[in-house]
């Protein structure tokens, strides 16, 4: 009766843990063994491998058709351009016209220039000469009357990067289940499902360090564990 009542104690404990303090949960089946399940989270900071912009341009006529021909006529024409400044992006992309208003006749023309972030990625100095490209993308811009979103990074690695965060996030997970297990008096047995929750890139995380800026990736996976059989 007193291990009954020392195992209740224990299970309630461990309970009370889960619920209020952010524990792994604990589920208890009839037919199948107990599992815990917790999440874990991780980031990282990574190098930048690539940048595009996007060059963007309205157009307005008296019919939607003779603006259509004047947004194509510009995406032929602005790319011929934007290859022959001194930028040389490493890839250049149209889309095709975008009908915005049916009532006022406008679409809109679309050109995504990318560049590489190699030569921006160098301590010090880097900064800086991104900066200069941030300026002469918007005097191109303004060459062909056409507006540029601010740029959109792309990590380096992203595979890699993301593997280890995973992995990181499946690891800081396993400790505090690890501690209820132990509670009730158990042990973890195995590793019954990963599922990956949040897998995000945050383009210009505010916390950074280095002399260069970077991505963070962030992870969050869920694990459950199947405890050792009672």
């Amino acid at each position: 009766m007193m291990n009954r009542r020392s195992d209740l104690l224990v299970f309630s404990a461990a309970l009370v843990l889960a619920l209020f303090c952010g524990a792994p949960s604990l589920l208890y089946g009839a037919d199948n063994p107990p599992t815990i399940i917790n999440i874990g989270e991780a980031e990282s900071l990574a190098p930048i491998g690539q940048v595009e912009f996007f060059f963007v341009r309205h157009f307005t006529a008296e019919t939607l058709e003779e603006s259509v021909t004047q947004c194509e006529t510009y995406l032929g024409a602005a790319p011929q351009v934007i290859r022959g400044s001194e930028m040389q992006p490493s890839e250049l992309r149209t889309s095709p016209p975008v009908i915005t208003s049916i009532e006022e006749h406008q679409c809109r023309g679309t050109i995504m220039v990318r560049f590489s972030m190699a030569a921006f990625n160098t301590p010090k100095t880097g900064p800086i000469q991104f900066a200069a490209l941030c300026d002469k993308v918007a005097a191109l811009a303004s060459s062909v009357k056409a507006t540029v979103s601010s740029p959109t990074f792309y990590p380096a690695d992203k595979d890699s990067v993301e593997a280890v965060v995973l992995t990181r996030a499946a690891e800081n997970a396993f400790l505090p289940a690890e501690a209820v297990a132990v509670a009730v008096k158990s042990a973890i047995y195995a590793i019954d499902n990963v599922e990956v929750v949040e897998l995000t890139w945050e383009q210009q995380p505010a916390a950074q360090y280095g002399d260069a800026i970077q991505m963070n990736c962030r992870a969050r996976v869920q694990v459950t564990y199947v405890l050792s059989p009672q």
